[in-house]
This record gives C-alpha cells, sequence and structure tokens, in this order.
C-alpha cells in the first residue's frame, strides 16, 4: 500500500510541476495527508472548519492550495495493489504579494469513500461568496463598529444562501442518464482528474483576468 502511495504522490508531483515552478511544487507527507503549501497565509474554509495555511504562488495574483488524504485499505492477499481512499481537495485564493491574508475563491474536491452514498456529488465544486468576507471583516473592526453596519444596511446588502455548503458536481454526466458520484477506481482516474482541473482553472482564470 505504502508503495502504491508514494507512486501516487510522485506522479501527482510530475503533473504539478507542468503548471507550477517545478521547483516550488512538492507534496509534503504527513502521516497519511499531503499537502502542497508556499510561504504566504491564508484561512482555508473546509467543510465546518477555518483554519490559517500557507498557500502557493501561482500565477498572477493566484495562490493555491492541496491537501490529499490517503487512507489505507485492509487488504487481501488478491488485492494487495488495492487503492487507499483517497479525499483530494485544491482550493484556489487571490491576493497580492504583500497580503496578509489571501482570499479563497473556490475549491475543487473528490471524496472517495468506501461506500458510496448520492448525498454529494463527487467530484465537485465549493464557491466562496464574497459577503463572507465582508461579514468577518466586520466583526474584526474595533473602530465605528456601529457606523459601518450602517453603512452596509444603506446599501442594502442582500442576503443569500450560504453557498459554500453546496457541492457543485463537476462531472453530473445527466445527458448520459448516469449518476453524478464516481469512485477513484484506478491510479489514471486521480491523475487524469488533476491534470485537467489545473488546466481548466489556470484557462479559466486567465480569461476572467483578461485586462
Amino acid at each position: 500500500m505504502n508503495n502504491i502511495i508514494l507512486n501516487l504522490a510522485k506522479n501527482l508531483n510530475k503533473i504539478g510541476r507542468n503548471y507550477f515552478h517545478e521547483s516550488t511544487f512538492n507534496l509534503i507527507q504527513r502521516n497519511f495527508t499531503w499537502i502542497i503549501e508556499g510561504n504566504s497565509s491564508a484561512v482555508n474554509y473546509d467543510k465546518n472548519n477555518a483554519r490559517e495555511i500557507k498557500v502557493l504562488k501561482w500565477f498572477d495574483d493566484f495562490w493555491v492550495y492541496i491537501e490529499i488524504k490517503f487512507i489505507p485499505k485492509q487488504c487481501t492477499r488478491r488485492k494487495k495493489k488495492q487503492l487507499p481512499n483517497i479525499f483530494f481537495t485544491l482550493s484556489v485564493f487571490q491576493g497580492k504579494n504583500n497580503d496578509n491574508i489571501k482570499i479563497q475563491l473556490f475549491r475543487a474536491e473528490w471524496d472517495n469513500y468506501e461506500d458510496l452514498s448520492d448525498k454529494h456529488p463527487q467530484p465537485h465544486w465549493h464557491i466562496y461568496p464574497f459577503h463572507k468576507y465582508v461579514e468577518d471583516f466586520i466583526e474584526s473592526i474595533k473602530e465605528d463598529e456601529e457606523d459601518f453596519n450602517s453603512l452596509l444596511q444603506n446599501k442594502n446588502f442582500p442576503e443569500i444562501i450560504n453557498l459554500k455548503k453546496i457541492h457543485f458536481a463537476m462531472n453530473g454526466r445527466w445527458s448520459e442518464n448516469k449518476a453524478d458520484v464516481h469512485k477513484i477506481n484506478a491510479e489514471s482516474d486521480l491523475l487524469n482528474w488533476f491534470s485537467g482541473v489545473l488546466n481548466h482553472i489556470k484557462k479559466q482564470l486567465e480569461y476572467v483576468n483578461e485586462k
């Protein structure tokens, strides 16, 4: 099992280095978790948790944090080469080099549970609406808090649902009358998906960032 995980990490590094500066992209092992991190601070909103992390510079003012958990399965003799359960999360942030904290934009995720359910599509996107950071900013204000709250209320900021809890399907295949929950059955599934996600995100960010 360890050889399978090491080989996966090695091949993921090869793909990542096609999209980042080769010397900076390197998965770091921490028990069953492998991460990509840089030297700039950000707050990562993941499920119900918020924690400070270090993000890696990608291009322009975009940054990335990657976390992959490989949970070994109990393998029989016949299935010694069985893939572990894989939980992959890739978050994209935005901010200038000198910004103390980068803003999380969205997250690409693939949770490969032992038993599939249709509760959440796999893989999927999470979107982080900007109003969350406005709320956090308001809470952090120590002076003139009342005046600032009044200003926001006068601007009629709308109340919207918490989009970050929604799992937006990434591979629905509804047109083929197939489910939106998919397992990682082979190493190539994860590697091809990772390469495709990086390529897609980069193209879209470059498009919306055109001056």
